[in-house]
């Protein structure tokens, strides 16, 4: 590995006057868009959903404009080479990008052979191949599994595999889209731990993601985007001092210390620079003293009717798989509850169960009443709604509109001033009314996930709603739209499943955890319960909030906290000067 070299090279990344307008689309997703990235930096690329960021990504090797097509204004120039004159090919010699969803770039069979195809595409000797897939593998922790097929791996494995895949090209410029957007807490950290280590091998790296808390306090630059336009550029902290309100108000994901810190700035409370760690954070916070009326109400337990009940279920995909072993549980009218666990814990599997895509292979499941074996997927479909991990799996239309009208003919509501008034009141209660005439495939990933769910909601006959993910791709901002909604739905009777990874969510939302290990299941509580075990934790590589760590810290420091601050907006209120 080369050691970066001093700020005054030539930058490897610069945009100048850059304005982007996709096919067919009215409006540019990138504006005048004005910026440099040095050789050896580590650069974090934020903004709210929708501002343009994984464009900007794929403008850097040329998938933009030259695949997608579109209109380029200004210039591009990245490792010395135009990028509206070079060739993708050529641009991937010095731009290797990992995306959202790595199966989109799997093209063999064969783990090694996967990792091969590049360098085998820029047709560098054998040789030299077989050595760049070892060093690759080994890199990333998977050379014991290079003989193993690319879709028997799990999903953290398969986020390493593409990593792999884009080092062993050997490229100058190493961008990642949203790389642990689906792992889970503990899988997410290994592959942050890997990026951190390029970073320190003096590799250049932009990275898209709303995980910045192990980020914020090594990276060398953060790039703002909202509407296309940069912001703001400079180093995180600069960029936190000088525009972190704005950043609360477009709704990017900030660490909750960081976010913490900005709301007390704003209340006049906090003198001194706003913090990015935990670390920082609990010296900022020692001084402060919390309230000693705050308290936090405690939910009580849901007394709803049960809808579905799970004994002793269990699943295999063959003689060999056993997905689920003996799983037990009971959901009721009302709840808010989330399944989290590993990636292959088998949370997919039995929300495929829940909808009738799978019957159980033994053990009794229950659902409204009847056993499952009696339910057909299209009747049960009537009062469970699934919002896929990928969205566009379900998608059926050529536009967003047409996606919602089918929703509801489907449903025997057709109609048309009925179903215009319950479309267009859907569109606009989950953002993507500009997007109505769009097609859904081009829907940014936020966007898809909304839309999904308003296929779901738009009849407004289910009884149980099942969302898998249903933060990925979302800005602070939407997600806290996204469960408003889900309240209400809840105040409604209606149930709602989320399987996620997302522990701030869990944390501030949900009635009950469900956590999922090896097809088993390991606990079935709150969340407060679930983030006080940490042996479970670490069993089910989930990790606890940075707003837990930050309480353990300056209890640790000698401060008394009150229990059940499980959101900034808690904290906040608990605290005086």
């Amino acid at each position: 590995m080369t050691a970066s070299p001093s700020p005054a090279a030539e930058p490897l990344v610069q945009l100048e006057g850059v304005t982007y307008k996709h096919y067919g689309k009215t409006a540019p997703s990138l504006v005048d868009v004005n910026l440099s990235i040095r050789r050896g930096s580590f650069t974090l690329l934020v903004g709210p959903s929708g501002s343009g960021k994984s464009t900007l990504c794929m403008l850097l090797n040329g998938i933009v404009p030259h695949i997608l097509g579109g209109k380029l204004e200004g210039h591009v120039t990245v490792d010395g080479q135009d990028v509206s004159k070079s060739k993708v090919q050529n641009l991937a010699h010095s731009v290797g990008m990992l995306f959202q969803d790595p199966e989109w770039m799997f093209a063999t069979l064969q783990v090694e052979d996967e990792v091969a195809f590049g360098p085998e595409n820029l047709r560098q000797p054998p040789d030299k191949i077989a050595e760049q897939v070892t060093q690759s593998l080994e890199y990333v922790g998977l050379n014991g599994l290079r003989k193993n097929l690319v879709w028997a791996l799990s999903g953290g494995q398969i986020q390493k595999l593409g990593l792999a895949s884009v080092l062993a090209m050997q490229p100058a410029l190493i961008v990642l889209d949203e790389p642990t957007a689906n792992l889970d807490p503990a899988t997410t950290h290994s592959v942050h731990e890997l990026i951190l280590r390029l970073r320190d091998e003096g590799k250049s790296i932009i990275l898209v993601t709303k995980d910045l808390d192990e980020f914020m306090a090594q990276a060398d630059d953060l790039i703002l985007l909202d509407k296309g336009r940069v912001i703001a550029q400079g180093t995180p902290r600069e960029v936190i001092e000088q525009h972190g309100a704005s950043m609360l108000d477009l709704g990017v994901w900030l660490p909750e210390p960081t976010e913490i810190g900005l709301r007390l700035k704003q209340r006049g409370l906090l003198a001194g620079r706003v913090p990015i760690t935990v670390r920082e954070a609990a010296e900022a916070f020692a001084p402060f003293h919390f309230r000693e009326t705050a308290t936090i109400p405690q939910v009580p337990p849901i007394q709803g009717e049960v809808l579905i009940r799970a004994e002793n279920v269990r699943f295999g995909y063959n003689k060999k798989s056993r997905a689920l072993r003996g799983v037990s549980f009971e959901l009721r009218q009302g709840e808010i509850v989330a399944i989290v666990g590993q990636n292959g814990a088998g949370k997919s599997t039995l929300s495929k169960l829940l909808v009738g895509l799978l019957k159980p292979s033994s053990g009794d499941l229950t659902l409204f009443g009847r056993k499952a074996r009696q339910w057909s997927v299209q009747d049960l479909a009537n009062d469970i709604a699934l919002v896929f991990q990928n969205p566009e799996h379900q998608f059926l239309t050529d536009s967003v509109q047409e996606e919602l009208e089918y929703s509801l003919l489907a449903q025997g509501i057709d109609d048309p001033d009925e179903v215009h008034k319950r479309v267009s009141a859907m569109l606009k209660r989950l953002e993507i009314t500009d997007a109505a005439e769009g097609h859904p495939f081009a829907l940014s990933a936020g966007a898809k996930r909304r839309l999904g769910v308003a296929t779901m909601l738009v009849g407004g006959r289910a009884r149980l709603l099942i969302v898998d993910e249903p933060t990925y791709g979302q800005d602070k901002r939407l997600t806290e739209s996204l469960m408003d909604l889900i309240n209400l739905l809840r105040r409604e009777g209606i149930t709602v499943l989320m399987i996620t990874h997302d522990m701030r969510l869990v944390d501030a939302h949900v009635d009950r955890a469900i956590v999922m290990a090896d097809g088993e299941k390991i606990f079935d509580g709150t969340p407060t319960q679930l983030f006080q075990s940490p042996n479970l934790v670490r069993q089910a590589s989930l990790r606890t909030t940075a707003l837990r760590r930050l309480v353990d810290e300056l209890r640790a420091r000698g401060r008394t906290v009150p229990e059940g601050l499980n959101t900034v907006d808690a904290f906040v209120e608990a605290l005086a000067a």
